[in-house]
Parts: C-alpha cells; structure tokens; sequence
C-alpha cells in the first residue's frame, strides 16, 4: 500500500472519523421530499452549515460512502438544479439555464450557533448563503459557480460505478423532476461559458464565475482547472453514452475531450512544464490544475513527463520552513513562491485590481493567496510517482504524519500556512472532508498501481 500499509489504513480509519464529524440529516428537501436526507457537509467543526456540492462530491470519492446515500445526495441536488430559463438576479447576476447550485440550505443543518438566517433553497454563488434574487454584488463572479456541474458529473459516475453493470443505464434514464439525470447532465455541460474555438472555459470582466477551491481569486480569459473538470467530465459523459447505445453523443464527448487537451497544451501549458491559472489574468503556474491534468490523463507523453518535473523540482526546492516554495506538510500552495507578482507581499496579478485590502482579498499568505491546502496532495503524489517514487511516499508520509501529530487540533484542516500558528490562522476549517478524502482517493490509485506493478 501506498505510502506504507500502517499509514494508509491509519489515513483510511481517520477518514472514517472525519466523515462521521461531517455527516449530516437533514429533516426534509423543501420542494422534492419530506424524507429525512442523509448529507456530507465540509468540515465537522460546522464551519460551513450548509450542503455543498463540490465539497460532497469529493467526500464521495473516498469510496466510503455507500450508494444510497449518494442517490440520495445527488437527487437532491438535481432537484435544485436551474430549469431551462435564465434566472436573473439583482446587481447584474445571473443563474444560467440548468446551473448546478454552490450550495443548498436544508432543513437540520444548523445549530443555534451557526445558524445564517436565511430560508432553505439553492444558492448558486460563494460567498452567500442567500437563495434569494439577491445572491451577493458579483465579488464572486457575474455568473453561476463553473464547476459545480463537472463535479455532479463526477458524482453520476462514482454511483454509476458501484452500481451493478445491468441496473447502469436504468440509473441514469432515472428522472428527476421529470428529467432523467443523463438530460440533467448533458443539458449542464451544454450550457456553459466556454470558448467555442478551444473548448476551455472561459472569464471576461463583464462575463466571469468563481469557482472550486480558487472561488475568491479572480482569474481572466481561458480557465485551467474549471477546464480541466470539463475535460474530466467530456469523459465520463462519453463512457455514458456508450452505456446507453448512443454512439452519436459518445462521439461529441470524445471530440470535445480531445480538443480541450490539445487548447490546454496550446494555450495553458509553458514550457517548464505548469499549467497556468488562466491565459490572461492569473497566468501563474497553477498546482491544482497540473497535477489534476496529469492525473485524469489530459497531459500524457513529454508534457506529463515535463509538468511532473516541474512539480518535483518545486516539491525538491521546498526547504524553507516558514516559507516553502510549494509544500509545507504535505500540503500545498496554489502557486510556488517564486512565482508570486511581488515576492512576500502580492500572489496574484488580479490582486492589484483589488481595494478589499493592501494585498489582496484575502491578505497575502492567507486561504487562497497563500495559504497552503492538502485537496490536491492525492494528484500531486501521483505525478511525483511518475517521476520518483521516493519523492511521492515522503510528501505522503509528512501528510499523514503531521495530521496523526494534530488530530486533537482538529486535522486535516482545510488549509495552513507554516508561517502562522494554528490558533491564530483566520478561518481555519477542522477535521475538513475534502482534505482527508481526496489524498486518500489519490493514494488509494497509487496503492493499486503498485500492487499492479508487483504482479
């Protein structure tokens, strides 16, 4: 096993507990069901009282969560999907036709404490736990998040695949509100903000969407990871089609798949071998989408080859302490050090369109200005692997040592940065789904991988 068997079933058996800490009943589904709705929330420490998606989807992938409980999961979030009719909302957004919500309010979900004052329903936008008209005044974004859709995708494929092989297609003709869930999906993908010509996702100033775990940044023109996720789901649409006899959509798939990695090669990736954020604004090297693109196979051949490099190079280079290049822990910065606008004080060149503060929205070194996040360690790993084992276990190995050293403090946390103590990190998310369940997904692949390769 991978990095050792005692640490990953120690990993395993935590995760375990964290999703327990993250487990959630809500009392009904206003508007699709009375029943009580089994749900993941992000963190156990109810940092986050409300349904997410992404955040869900991830919790899924550790392989932990059994099928019924992703049904469930995933019919509730079909059933706040948007229709086919743009919904406007006030301060110039919009909820495109069949946006996936950021996240839902349900029933059961808050404490005294954290309760947030406002009505059960979708809210299609970070920053907000509003499902009204009013969903915020486009500080994230003019339009729906981007991703959520490509991680509902996700979610479909890992029922689809614990399913039986016959009851597959009979899964995916399933209706929701009328709709069966491959028109839901299909009906998604075909109605987001891309760039028609490369196929990328795609930002403009007056046209622009937050999204995943780069939801306060602000990046500009062709978009890497929401591209990436794109990519990823062209996939799994395509093995959907062929499941159900459409030869005709699962070639759409393939073509749109193959021409997304061939415009992220052409428009994203540089010659060191990252891919950047974003073509136009955000153009620095981005860890979440490179390490993501080589291990969903969008880079293959000498570009996977380079990109793993890079990211061995960066991890190689990480000795500073207080200030590692890229990884502290196990856990890693969006953007190595060395790629910052001004060293120390400014990450991202969107920062200097900021007024929130002197350094950015959040303040340098803080959450995604750099702040250091385990989600992507799984695919990190996995590329180090391709290039040196050895460098693969030991980035594994401080990860799960250092979360077995803090499990008290409330680890894996949702992000750090060795540069501030824990008790004084703004923000901190505790026990946090995602960041347990990814890695865990991550290195349960290697772990096969390796059995493969022993024969």
């Amino acid at each position: 096993m991978f990095p050792d068997t005692e640490r990953f079933l120690w990993l395993e058996d935590h995760t375990r507990v964290i999703l327990e800490r993250c487990r959630r009943v809500a009392t009904s589904v206003p508007g699709h069901s009375s029943d009580p709705l089994t749900v993941y929330v992000p963190g156990g420490d109810n940092k986050y009282p409300s349904f997410w998606v992404r955040d869900a989807v991830m919790e899924c992938r550790s392989g932990l969560i059994d099928v019924p409980t992703m049904e469930g999961m995933l019919g509730a979030i079909l059933a706040f999907q948007n229709g086919p009719t743009r919904r406007p909302l006030a301060h110039g957004l919009r909820v495109d036709p069949w946006a996936i919500p950021d996240h839902i309010n349900l029933p059961g979900l808050t404490t005294p404490e954290t309760d947030h004052g406002q009505p059960y329903g979708a809210v299609f936008y970070p920053g907000t736990y509003s499902p009204t008209d009013d969903q915020g005044d486009g500080a994230f974004g003019v339009r729906a998040a981007d991703d959520d859709i490509y991680e509902v995708v996700e979610l479909a494929d890992t029922i689809a695949a614990a399913l039986p092989e016959n009851a597959r297609a009979a899964f995916l003709r399933r209706e929701v509100k009328g709709v069966s869930i491959i028109e839901r999906l299909h009906n998604g993908l075909q109605a987001m903000t891309v760039d028609e010509e490369t196929g990328l996702c795609w930002n403009s100033p007056t046209d622009w969407s937050a999204s995943n775990f780069h939801d306060s940044l602000r990046p500009m023109g062709a978009i890497a990871l929401t591209s990436c996720l794109r990519f990823r789901a062209a996939r799994t649409m395509s093995g959907f089609a062929a499941l159900l006899g459409d030869a005709q959509l699962q070639q759409t798939y393939d073509d749109l798949a193959d021409r997304i990695a061939q415009s992220v090669v052409s428009h994203l990736l540089t010659e060191d071998g990252w891919i950047m954020a974003a073509s136009e604004v955000d153009r620095q090297p981005d860890v979440w989408s490179t390490s993501r693109a080589v291990y969903i196979g969008l880079l293959t051949g000498e570009h996977a080859q380079r990109a793993c490099q890079a990211m061995l190079r960066a991890y190689r280079d990480s000795t500073d302490e207080l200030h590692p290049i890229i990884s502290a822990w196990g856990y890693l910065r969006h953007s190595p050090t060395t790629a910052d606008v001004i060293p120390g004080q400014m990450m991202w060149e969107h920062d200097r369109e900021s007024t929130r503060n002197e350094y950015g929205i959040n303040g340098y070194g803080i959450y995604q200005t750099g702040g250091y996040w385990p989600q992507p360690l799984g695919w990190y790993a996995y590329a180090l692997a391709q290039v040196d084992l050895d460098a693969a276990r030991q980035i594994a190995t401080e990860f799960i040592d250092h979360t077995r050293a803090h499990v008290s403090e409330g680890a894996p946390f949702e992000w750090i940065n060795p540069a501030i103590p824990l008790d004084q990190t703004p923000g901190l998310g505790r026990w946090y789904g995602p960041s347990a369940t990814l890695p865990l997904e991550g290195f349960r692949r290697l772990s096969a991988l390796l059995d493969q390769a022993k024969g």
